[in-house]
């Protein structure tokens, strides 16, 4: 378990400002998630792709769909 520190909740604040300006809010506990996993320079496993892919530098994956 990762602490939520200082620059994970700039991160949050400045995700959150930007997605909003571009009429693209997420919801909270997604952001925060996201601010935490981007900060922390790690790769978000998650099949909510389609809102986690508006974040700018997070790095994603989906393991729910198959590959060929």
């Amino acid at each position: 378990i990762l602490p939520f520190g200082p620059e994970a909740a700039q991160a949050y604040g400045e995700i959150r400002h930007t997605l909003q300006s571009q009429g693209q809010l997420i919801g909270a506990n997604d952001l925060l998630i996201a601010a935490h996993a981007k900060t922390a320079g790690l790769i978000l496993v998650t099949h909510n792709t389609r809102e986690f892919s508006r974040i700018e530098g997070l790095k994603i994956e989906d393991w729910a769909i198959t590959q060929p």
